[in-house]
């Protein structure tokens, strides 16, 4: 078995669990993967409705730090739900697209019988495969220490205190009172879980389109010396950027209303979590906010703007070719390359807003200008 199929293989029953999750696919899988969605969901709708009890028993009374936290934490926990509701609905797609992907980690054959090609896809899936494993790794472990944290500070700190209610038991024992804090804690931490489970399987979709640019990219460096021994290379490289093409639309229709809500988690916490530092600025967690509404959206923006700086660079290696060396009929099917190399690969929310670094620093900025008005006009 090739080397990156053993990486692969490795993560691989991750990124089953990651795309189930995503999709609320119950209904097939292991048992195991079945069972901990289903724990999964039904954690974060109790969760859901404890933060709703408390949000309308205190929405009357005084505008505290307490009701504000209750509300940005309903409206996150509200917006994950919307992401996998939307993803249900486009389960086929996610499945048709990791048939896709499981098909160009397999590789070519006469890829295989090339060396040079195949160390070089080697070595870009083995690629992705590490920074896939490092982010499902270290971005959750970031997550789950943060709400840890934060449900010290909710202890410690009166102003923030218990953010739940459950109105089905009413008793004033110490005991039970402590037991709302740590059940507080462990239903934030499976939220933040839930959530940035959904971002890490469409980050591995988005890795994948990735690793096959790179790969089609490799392919076109080498046209000049590989026509000549091969005539058959540039239909290879053809069929190549079809499934580029294939692959991206359906990673583009996937991605289309999730990265928008992804996009809107992002702007809540920010709006939040600036408001928070300019009332509260000596206190870590409202930092902790910022952190965790960056995590949710940041990598999602590296790959929109990895994917476009990636695809320009296809039709700027294509440019390098000899074409005027090729015969009549490569000529021909080189135009045909030429002609899909200059569409841009762009991912968009809802079909408008470019998914890029730029968005994702509009959307800071935005969002500090606005609690900069506000704050000044409180004042």
């Amino acid at each position: 078995m090739a080397r990156h199929l053993k990486e692969y293989i490795k993560v691989k029953p991750v990124i089953e669990f990651l795309i189930a999750l995503s999709t609320f696919n119950v209904f097939s899988g292991p048992l195991k993967n079945r069972i901990k969605i289903l724990l999964l969901i039904f954690c974060n709708i109790f969760f859901w409705y404890f933060l709703y009890t408390h949000l309308t028993n205190t929405i009357n009374s005084q505008i505290n730090i307490n009701l504000m936290w209750t509300l940005v934490m309903w409206i996150v926990l509200c917006d994950f739900f919307l992401i996998m509701i939307s993803n249900v609905f486009k389960r086929k797609k996610f499945h048709l697209l990791m048939q896709n992907i499981q098909e160009v980690f397999d590789g070519d054959s006469e890829d295989e019988e090339d060396e040079e090609f195949e160390g070089v896809f080697q070595n870009h899936v083995n690629y992705s495969m590490k920074v896939f494993v490092f982010l499902n790794r270290w971005e959750i472990r970031l997550m789950t220490c943060l709400m840890i944290i934060a449900g010290i500070i909710f202890r410690v700190r009166k102003n923030y205190g218990l953010i739940i209610e459950i109105n089905f038991i009413t008793s004033d024992n110490i005991l039970w009172r402590e037991s709302q804090y740590i059940l507080q804690s462990l239903l934030g931490s499976l939220t933040g879980f839930f959530g940035l489970s959904m971002n890490i399987g469409l980050t591995f979709m988005g890795l994948a389109i990735i690793t096959e640019l790179n790969i089609l990219n490799d392919h076109m460096k080498l046209l000049n010396e590989k026509i000549k021994n091969q005539p058959n290379f540039l239909k290879k490289v053809i069929k190549k950027h079809c499934s580029v093409i294939n692959n991206f639309n359906l990673f583009s229709e996937i991605f289309s209303e999730t990265s928008f809500m992804v996009l809107f988690a992002n702007c809540v916490s920010f709006l939040f979590g600036f408001s928070f530092l300019m009332n509260y600025s000596s206190d870590i967690i409202n930092y902790m906010l910022i952190v965790a509404g960056t995590m949710l959206s940041l990598h999602v923006c590296i790959l929109g703007e990895v994917i476009s700086i990636k695809s320009e660079n296809l039709s700027e290696t294509l440019y390098q070719t000899n074409w005027y060396e090729l015969s009549l009929k490569d000529q021909k099917m080189f135009l045909i390359i030429l002609g899909m190399s200059q569409r841009e690969y762009k991912l968009k929310a809802l079909g408008m807003y470019d998914v890029n670094l730029y968005t994702f620093v509009q959307i800071s900025k935005v969002a500090f200008s606005y609690c900069a008005v506000l704050y000044s006009l409180s004042q």
